[in-house]
C-alpha cells in the first residue's frame, strides 16, 4: 500500500504534538477573542456561584453542591492552563464547567420548587 495522504495530514500538523508521548494538542481552532471571552465568562459565573457556598452548605444536597463546586474550580484551572496552548482540552474544560453549571441551576430550580429556597 502506498500512503501519500496520511504522512501529509500528519505533516500538516507539523508541532502541534507533545514531543514525549505525540498526544495532538491543536491550536487555533478557536480564535483568541472567542477563548478568551469563553474563560471570562466561566470565571464569573463560577465567582457567582462560589460566593454563595455558605447557603449551598444549609441545603438538603450540600454534599452534591459543594462538590459540583470543587469540581468546576478544577475544571476552570485547567481551562486557564489550556486556553493558549491546547484547544481541546481548553474545550473539553469548557464543556465541563457549563454541565456541571447546569447541573447546579437545575438542581437549585428542583430544591426552589420543593420549598427549600424560600426564606
Amino acid at each position: 500500500m502506498q500512503y501519500d495522504l496520511l504522512p501529509k495530514l500528519l505533516k500538516q500538523q507539523g508541532n502541534h504534538f507533545y514531543r514525549i508521548d505525540r498526544k495532538w494538542q491543536p491550536k487555533d481552532l478557536i480564535p483568541d477573542p472567542y477563548r478568551r471571552n469563553l474563560l471570562k465568562d466561566a470565571q464569573e459565573r463560577y465567582n457567582e456561584v462560589s460566593q454563595a457556598e455558605s447557603e449551598f452548605r444549609t441545603l438538603d444536597r450540600a454534599h452534591l453542591y459543594i462538590q459540583i463546586l470543587r469540581r468546576m474550580r478544577l475544571t476552570i484551572k485547567t481551562a486557564q492552563f489550556a486556553w493558549r496552548t491546547d484547544d481541546l482540552k481548553f474545550l473539553e474544560a469548557i464543556a465541563s464547567f457549563f454541565t456541571d453549571y447546569g447541573t447546579i441551576l437545575r438542581n437549585l430550580k428542583d430544591d426552589e420548587a420543593r420549598g427549600h429556597l424560600s426564606n
